[in-house]
């Protein structure tokens, strides 16, 4: 019996490395799975790979509607969500401060922050209704002390970092 029987479980940025590391572990759980990402041949792989309790959905993270339709395929496929790992992300822009380029400010910022924002919004009514479930959100050191990433990139983390602590104050009577 595993840790993690009955549980269901999205995790962005899950065909490869910690996300590919984490649907193998919560598989192995005895979870089921959909790893959302933008590697469609990974994820197709993936899919006739691990079986019918893993499923690949693409999702652009930074995208309302595809992280919205992410949620929805879960619900539907596997009748509930205990669990969103949000670990989509990247390098993200990258430069001096003043020749960052805004478009991909715009695009990090997106795939860093605002997934991390589309993830809980569209989970947190599922688990609501469950009274139970567990966001999950890769920051980094970066996010917590300067000098060990890009400056956009560090900006991000450190704000999913005060996010995450801010939704759980606010969720957390709803699951006591």
């Amino acid at each position: 019996m595993g840790r993690l029987d009955g549980k269901v479980a999205i995790i962005t940025g899950g065909t490869s490395g910690i996300g590919r590391g984490t649907v193998d572990l919560f598989l192995k759980e005895g979870a089921k799975v959909v790893a959302a990402d933008l590697q469609d041949h990974k994820g197709e792989a993936m899919e006739r790979e691990l079986g019918a309790n893993f499923s690949y959905c693409r999702t652009n993270v930074a995208h309302e509607d595809e992280v919205k339709n992410l949620v929805d395929h879960t619900v539907k496929k596997f009748g509930r969500l205990d669990v969103l790992f949000n670990n989509a992300g990247y390098g993200g822009v990258g430069g001096e401060l003043a020749e960052i380029d805004m478009a991909g400010f715009d695009e990090t910022v997106g795939v860093l922050l605002k997934g991390v924002v589309l993830g809980y919004k569209y989970a947190v009514p599922h688990m609501k209704k469950q009274q139970s479930g567990s966001i999950i959100s890769t920051a980094s050191v970066a996010g917590l002390q300067a000098g060990y990433g890009p400056l956009v990139y560090s900006a991000c983390k450190a704000a999913v970092h005060h996010f995450s602590r801010c939704a759980a104050m606010e969720l957390a009577p709803h699951f006591v």
